[in-house]
């Protein structure tokens, strides 16, 4: 079976890269959320919490253990990376400070900031990164010769590609099931997600889904895969109990995460217009492409005669985005503008990599507006 890999989406630089790899300690990725919330009177305890190596849903999950409350009572700005030390406010509802006290977790770090409203997501007015790139293989004067290039080139924006985590860093499927279910194609859509193997996975459980994509045996899948991939197991007994259902199956898994399939497919369009795009030489700053959905009018334009193209050829409609099985799936459609600012971008250090025999490492600092990836802003700088 050939894998089914992301396109490389075109740059908006065309100096050479400094190459690289990031995140290969867990503090060469900080981010810290920049907010402003009204401290006083509340129903809700507001907290700064800081995650080493942990998801912002995880730290949900573990804490609401811990306090024995519902993961509803929560409230937070934005889903954070997980290799990395990340730093935002969250909300909880129905504690007390000293509720907190009970929590001693190696991972996370706690401080009360006072009371105040519930944070919803997008509550935040940018993420500030640090971040390392380390194993470069060329001299430290051509990175920064480079990186002050590429700064001169792109003028303080850069194409908002949603990042490779939208679709899955290690199985890019997220949007393959995603395009699956819009064309009702239920099957396909449950066996992706639960078998088709991708090299990039750990060798034990790429030999599990390898062989079960062949076979499509549900109860001998559900009994091989490591109790962690719960989802994946809660599937395939699913499968097993009731033969054929893969609808249900579908609906067995969290609502947030049935959605992230349809919004993932939406990304992977906008993304391969937008890359249509740049290549052609497009550079409008204010310019937005659709998110597409039932409500979406295609205009005469190359970038969205682009999306009615692969649309086409990935035999999707508009109409299909109205989801008749699965209603609480359905999108209406938005917009998504093309380029973003980057904010305070400083290259801090370069330095020989105390990780890697002769190499470099190069440290950056700058800041994101919601909604953006600095795995995407960086790619420019790396091109690798």
């Amino acid at each position: 079976m050939v894998e089914e890999k992301l396109p490389e989406w075109s740059y908006l630089s065309e100096t050479r890269g400094i190459g690289g790899k990031i995140k290969e300690q867990i503090d060469d990725f900080r981010v810290v959320e920049i907010a402003d919330h009204d401290i006083g009177e509340g129903e809700d305890l507001i907290v700064k919490v800081t995650k080493h190596n942990m998801t912002t849903l995880q730290a949900v999950h573990e804490l609401s253990k811990i306090l024995h409350i519902s993961r509803k009572r929560f409230g937070y700005a934005g889903n954070k990376d997980k290799r990395a030390i990340t730093t935002q406010y969250m909300s909880i509802n129905g504690v007390e400070e000293e509720d907190l006290g009970r929590v001693f977790m190696p991972d996370i770090e706690l401080e009360v900031l006072g009371r105040g409203n519930r944070i919803n997501i997008g509550d935040l007015n940018h993420n500030k990164f640090d971040i390392t790139v380390r194993g470069i293989n060329i001299p430290q004067e051509h990175i920064e010769k480079r990186v002050d290039s590429i700064t001169s080139e792109i003028k303080g924006v850069f194409p908002n590609y949603f990042g490779s985590q939208r679709f899955g860093s290690t199985r890019p499927i997220t949007h393959q099931v995603g395009r699956h279910i819009l064309k009702g194609n239920y099957e396909e859509a449950v066996w992706t997600y639960i078998a088709k193997p991708y090299d990039k996975e750990h060798e034990k459980v790429k030999k599990v889904r390898k062989d079960l994509w062949k076979t499509r045996d549900p109860e001998r899948g559900a009994e091989r895969f490591p109790s962690e991939y719960r989802y994946e197991k809660n599937l395939l007994y699913h499968l097993a109990n009731k033969k054929g259902d893969y609808e249900g199956a579908i609906k067995r898994l969290p609502q947030g995460l049935q959605k992230l399939f349809i919004h993932a497919y939406q990304s992977y369009v906008f993304n391969k217009a937008l890359s249509f795009m740049i290549g052609e030489g497009f550079s409008e700053k204010e310019y937005e492409l659709p998110l597409v959905g039932y409500k979406t009018a295609i205009k005469d334009t190359k970038g969205e005669e682009k999306i009615k193209q692969v649309l086409e050829e990935d035999e999707v409609a508009l109409e299909d985005f109205k989801l008749r099985d699965l209603k609480h799936l359905r999108v209406e459609g938005s917009y998504r503008k093309c380029f973003r600012e980057v904010k305070d971008f400083e290259l801090v250090e370069v330095e020989e990599d105390d990780l890697n025999i002769n190499k470099n490492m190069a440290k950056f600092s700058f800041g994101l507006y919601k909604g953006t990836y600095a795995t995407t802003f960086l790619r420019e700088y790396m091109k690798n």
